[in-house]
């Protein structure tokens, strides 16, 4: 099923609309009840005017309570939507942008003015193949998870992240030059080694390329990107931290 906003945006103010001269008709009826005495004694001596009385609350009643509850249902349905469409764009695994993210990252730098003083790095876990060999799946599930979570915790505050395939990463970085890719880079380095430290078992073991737009006069975000994978093709660099 598609999910079209705009035609639920439409029920949803019509709906309201409805609900809005139902409440006026209320108002209007308990006034007129209130202020008309003769007509309060009509109602109370004629049982056709009794029964009317009866029927007419009765459908306002339930012509109120249907209208708010399919406000209540519209409004669930629409936030079921939003967070379905949104994880539609998060790795299952690891929780970060994925595949798609970066499709609709690469909207938004459509231009040569928009991509000016652009940074990309290409991060290539090296190991989970053999992770996998020795520790089964399990044990290359949890080396992307935690190498995740030491990415978006460094990332974060320096650009976009998102998981380009099985064991590739991107990070985005605006206004980015030689001294923030050194600084990134520095930084996750670190978090890896106390990592390997801690979990000598499960090791994280990273590759890397980093391409400046600056550098490259990049005209599109995948000129950047393929650019970055080139690198990586003849100009391959492990991330290591100093002992």
């Amino acid at each position: 099923m598609t999910y079209r906003p705009k035609l639920v945006r439409k029920i949803r103010k019509t709906k309201s609309i409805f609900l809005a001269i139902l409440v006026v008709l209320v108002f209007v009826y308990l006034f007129i009840l209130i202020i008309d005495q003769d007509f309060r004694s009509q109602i109370l001596k004629n049982i056709f005017f009794t029964i009317s009385f009866v029927v007419t609350w009765l459908c306002l009643i339930i012509s109120l309570l249907s209208i708010l509850f399919d406000l209540i249902l519209l409004k669930k349905n629409s936030e079921v939507v939003r967070e379905l469409n949104d994880l539609s764009y998060l790795d299952k695994l690891t929780g970060l942008p994925n595949r798609y993210s970066i499709d609709r990252i690469s909207q938004k730098y459509d231009s040569p003015e928009k991509i000016e003083g652009l940074g990309l790095i290409l991060l290539v876990l090296n190991n989970i193949k053999q992770i996998n060999e020795k520790s089964g799946r399990t044990g290359g599930d949890r080396v992307i998870s935690d190498f995740c979570a030491l990415l978006e915790s460094v990332g974060t505050q320096y650009g976009l992240i998102g998981r380009n395939s099985g064991n590739e990463f991107l990070v985005v970085i605006e206004n980015c030059d030689d001294t923030a890719l050194s600084y990134f880079l520095d930084e996750l380095g670190r978090r890896i080694h106390n990592h390997n430290i801690i979990t000598p078992e499960l090791p994280i073991e990273l590759s890397y390329s980093a391409v400046l737009e600056s550098d490259i006069k990049a005209d599109h975000f995948y000129t950047l990107i393929t650019s970055a994978y080139m690198e990586f093709q003849s100009n391959v660099k492990i991330l290591s931290y100093p002992e």
